[in-house]
């Protein structure tokens, strides 16, 4: 059974353990001390800030930190550190750091409140709005419109093309990944690669029911030579897998998965909440049939999702590298102030522009 246990540390930073009590003779483990170490319970933070917990229970396995209730990071070692960029906004945040300890039958949690500054307003500098667009002749800002939360938006640029972007390839590991499922993806990978802008970046991460960490990806790697030896094991943890990756750049995710997330920690709204803040489009080649997750994602951030089997996944790699190479990017700069989900609506200003695929909002925090 559980037994929540919990005492004061650190001031007002709450620590609560959850104590697993073993059948038979065996006792119970003690509660350990987490106390944050930064940041301090009442401070501001903004950019990029340092999140640390000090602990001193033995046989950790792993230290999970939370903002807002979305998954931000893992650590496996001391020092339990890591960064997050919190953006411009100095709200209020909600930092929870969960200790899991005793082959993961203890967890341990601590958490602090930061302070606010200025009300429940917030100016969005400035808004990408990757579009798909199909028109006779070159399209310019006078040739489209947005519509933000009902009201109509000065549209600054439209830009054929893209920026330079980072890739990020989410290869799931799981045990149903199996039969060639695994290879076939890592083979699109390199198909991909193949495709990339000199500026263009590209990094990849595995994942099951845990995620390991992002590995750069050389312009000259082969990720199905380099990852040759790994092995289809396990269940999957999509959503926290995708959150892990989420930083300000400019993003085109793609997610290679046959399976329904059934590991996550992080709920779909939440992890939806992370991904629609930032720059980030996500697009997924499915085995099977995509999780609700995966068609939110795709729908809000603009993206797409692709039935894939494992002798065409390569060519449908190819196809998604060639619609984000001719995608336009439209800028904008935002006249709202809310915060939370902001609404995007884009058309054709003109006979003959029509607008095929695009962003259809995004998280103001």
């Amino acid at each position: 059974m559980l037994r929540p246990v919990s005492c004061d540390v650190a001031g007002s930073v709450k620590v609560i353990a959850l104590l697993v009590l073993l059948a038979g003779p065996a006792s119970a483990a003690s509660a350990a001390s987490v106390r944050f170490v930064a940041p301090q319970e009442g401070a501001q933070v903004i950019g990029v800030t340092t999140l640390e917990v000090a602990v001193d229970v033995a046989e950790v396995d792993r230290v999970e930190f939370y903002v807002d209730g979305t998954l931000v990071g893992v650590v496996r070692a001391a020092p339990y550190r890591l960064t997050f960029d919190f953006g411009t906004s100095l709200q209020a945040r909600h930092i929870v750091a969960h200790v899991r300890s005793h082959g993961f039958r203890q967890n341990d949690v601590a958490e602090v409140r930061t302070a606010a500054v200025g009300g429940e307003s917030i100016t969005v500098n400035l808004v990408e709005v990757p579009l798909r667009i199909r028109a006779p002749g070159t399209v310019t800002a006078t040739d489209v419109t947005v519509i933000e939360d009902g009201v109509r938006q000065k549209v600054r640029d439209v830009i054929p093309g893209r920026s330079p972007s980072r890739f990020v390839f989410l290869v799931d590991r799981s045990q149903s990944m199996g039969e060639g499922k695994l290879a076939a993806a890592l083979a699109a990978v390199d198909a991909a690669l193949d495709l990339l802008r000199p500026d263009d970046t590209a990094q990849i991460i595995f994942f099951n029911h845990n995620f390991g960490q992002l590995e750069d990806l050389p312009r000259t790697a082969r990720a199905s030579a380099l990852f040759h030896d790994v092995e289809p094991s396990g269940g999957t943890s999509l959503r926290d897998a995708v959150v892990s990756t989420v930083t300000e750049e400019r993003t085109h995710t793609i997610v290679l998965t046959d399976g329904t997330d059934r590991n996550s920690e992080i709920a779909d709204e939440a992890a939806l909440r992370r991904i629609s803040g930032t720059n980030s489009v996500l697009f997924a080649l499915v085995f099977d049939r995509a999780s609700r997750f995966l068609e939110a994602a795709s729908e809000k951030t603009g993206g797409d999702i692709t039935s894939v089997s494992a002798a065409n996944v390569r060519d449908a790699m190819r196809d998604v590298l060639a619609d984000i190479n001719s995608r336009y990017t439209l800028t904008y700069q935002s006249s709202g102030t809310k915060k939370g989900w902001r609404s995007i609506k884009t058309a054709g200003a003109r006979s003959g522009v029509k607008i095929l695929k695009a962003r259809k909002g995004y998280f103001a925090e």
